[in-house]
């Protein structure tokens, strides 16, 4: 959607969506935010219930978010958030779990925080089904958007890429916008399914969320750099959380979430330069 015809009504059903699911029979004890306060106002007014975020890790290329902290029943730090990612202006409902913490296998409390992220993410999910099935804008807008594009045909083959993304509809959307750059594309959803394909595909390129189920991106790189078959193949690592530049320099390049298109087309043009020029 774009953020002109935000309506409040949009906006209590969102919070009243998440809230419903986040807390379950809780929900009416919960202390929403006042949303008397943007009845009849403007698009304007109701972002003021947010805290816009500008990300902007390249001078350039910035992404616009607006987030509202949450939580849940049991993890105080989730958002709802109306994001921009992908293409310029069109933003979307989504949760952000906000639990990228990085916690090693060998901390005493590993396993029951992987619990935290586990719960949070079903909750997650079955929030944004909920906006959808009621009409409100997720991230399956993006896809409706790109095929709503005049279809342009590729000026030439430009390689294979093998997208790495447990959120489907993101997933979908970098596809569409891949072919339609002349790449020939592929999909999987989980960390060892990537380790999978690569082996049998062979990819010129693998775009790979970092944080998945299974094996997270950082396992799914360290796996395909210990098989000689795999090791060569270019990753392009991608996260919405804050990631080390020791972990960043195990990928080839490293993009932040979100990002907007252009910068995608330019961060793959560059990881395949460089793998084409002679060491």
């Amino acid at each position: 959607m774009k953020l002109q015809t935000l309506l409040p009504a949009t906006v209590r059903a969102a919070i009243s969506f998440y809230l419903s699911i986040a807390y379950g029979n809780q929900a009416r004890s919960r202390r929403a935010p006042d949303l008397s306060t943007i009845e009849g106002q403007s698009a304007e007014a109701c972002l003021t219930l947010f805290q816009k975020e500008q990300v902007e890790p390249i001078p350039g290329h910035s992404c616009v978010r607006y987030s509202l902290r949450l939580g849940n029943r049991n993890y105080p730090f989730m958002k709802l958030v109306l994001q921009e990612h992908l293409l310029a202006g069109e933003f979307y409902f989504a949760v952000d779990t906000h639990d990228q913490m990085d916690i090693k296998p060998d901390y005493p409390d590993y396993e029951s925080w992987m619990a935290v992220r586990r719960f949070n993410r079903e909750l997650k999910r079955l929030i944004e089904d909920e906006f959808q099935k009621h009409g409100l804008d997720t991230a399956a807008c993006l896809c409706r958007a790109l095929r709503a594009r005049e279809p342009a045909a590729p000026d030439q083959y430009r390689g294979s890429v093998l997208i790495v993304d447990d959120e489907q509809d993101l997933a979908d959307a970098v596809d569409l916008l891949l072919r339609a750059r002349g790449f020939r594309t592929f999909k999987v959803f989980d960390g060892k399914s990537a380790v999978i394909a690569v082996g049998e595909l062979l990819p010129d390129l693998v775009l790979l969320d970092y944080e998945l189920p299974e094996l997270d991106g950082l396992q799914v790189i360290a796996q395909l750099r210990a098989n000689p078959s795999t090791q060569g193949v270019p990753v392009l690592l991608a996260s919405a959380a804050k990631v080390s530049m020791a972990d960043i320099r195990q990928a080839d390049a490293f993009l932040a979430k979100p990002f907007q298109e252009d910068l995608l087309y330019q961060m793959i043009d560059r990881v395949l330069r460089a793998r084409e020029i002679p060491s």
